[in-house]
């Protein structure tokens, strides 16, 4: 795989990665779980989400011809 395909993959994952995150935030907010306080205060909701992406990323960036 090229840069050039790796790139498209990477906008795919991170749209699919947006995607999951507006929903955990949607979810979070509907069931009370939001805080509205402090920089990072709601990070832990995100962890499941963004592990996935990282492991994508990782797993895409092996693909990569060298």
């Amino acid at each position: 795989m090229n840069i050039k395909q790796a790139n498209r993959e990477a906008k795919k994952i991170y749209d699919e990665w947006s995607r999951e995150r507006a929903n955990v935030e949607k979810r979070a907010k509907d069931t009370g779980e939001w805080q509205t306080t402090g920089l990072d205060g709601n990070n832990h909701l995100f962890k499941e989400v963004n592990e996935k992406a990282q492991e994508k990323l990782r797993k895409l960036k092996e693909r990569i011809d060298k």
